[in-house]
């Protein structure tokens, strides 16, 4: 049903948003801890949005190929992927492979947003629905980036927050 499959969609980009502001925020403030250089790091950031411009460029053709669905499985795939890895190593290479990877997944789920939408709730009122969506993605995102700063505080360490989000990836 509409409302299952609603619940689901709204569920979803509220994670993504959570996930995506989560890292964003704090994926220099990380790499800077692990002995990155500050240059390298900031450099990461910009290099993470040039790969999300792959993975949405991607998710479009595996979308009209395959449909929606198996894109988003890739997306929280990978991520969950990139959590785990970091959680077990916190080299430089793979603060690299996390960032860059997490980057290419950064928008995948973007455009997909308004087809499950209309899929979901047809087109009679996609403008609200989609704008509904987007909002619950951005205050889930704000919550993201703010939990991610107070996990830090209390404890000295992003690591507590990468299991947190190696769990919302996951589920």
């Amino acid at each position: 049903g509409g409302s299952l499959g609603g619940g689901l969609g709204f569920s979803s980009f509220s994670e993504c948003g959570f996930l995506d502001f989560f890292v964003v925020t704090h994926v220099v403030a990380f790499a800077t801890d692990q002995g990155v250089g500050e240059v390298t790091a900031g450099n990461l950031l910009a290099i993470m949005g040039l790969c999300g411009l792959a993975g949405v460029l991607l998710t479009g053709a595996l979308a009209d190929a395959f449909g929606t669905p198996r894109p988003v499985i890739l997306c929280f795939g990978l991520r969950a992927g990139v959590f785990l890895l970091i959680l077990i190593s916190q080299s430089t290479p793979s603060i690299m492979i996390y960032a860059l990877v997490y980057g290419f997944t950064f928008l995948m789920t973007a455009p997909l947003t308004v087809v499950f939408a209309q899929n979901i709730f047809g087109s009679a009122h996609l403008g609200t629905i989609s704008g509904i969506i987007t909002t619950a993605h951005h205050i889930a995102a704000g919550f993201g980036a703010y939990l991610g700063a107070v996990i830090y505080d209390a404890t000295g360490s992003y690591q507590l927050a990468y299991v947190l989000m190696l769990f919302i990836a996951i589920l």
